[in-house]
């Protein structure tokens, strides 16, 4: 977890916020969950998000996953219907 809120999360930020990322949140489930880790980015449009996800710099940022973990994530792009 250092490591991905240290080095892995700026490296989202400072590649994608330039192409729309607006913001991000990390949630931590503990070690017994199916899942550990969720990320939520925000984005200014889904668009955007389409456009960041084909390029070089995203490349780079999920070549650096197995820095800090020994799966591959799993991806659940969406569009937002509500917030409060």
């Amino acid at each position: 977890m250092d490591y991905y809120l240290s080095s892995h999360m700026p490296l989202v930020g400072k590649h994608l916020t330039p192409m729309g990322l607006t913001g991000w949140k990390v949630l931590d489930f503990g070690k017994d969950a199916d899942f550990c880790v969720q990320a939520t980015l925000d984005w200014d449009s889904q668009a955007s998000f389409e456009k960041a996800a084909a390029t070089p710099e995203m490349k780079e940022i999920m070549e650096d996953v197995p820095n800090f973990a020994d799966k591959q994530p799993t991806m659940l792009p969406g569009a937002v219907k509500a917030t409060s």
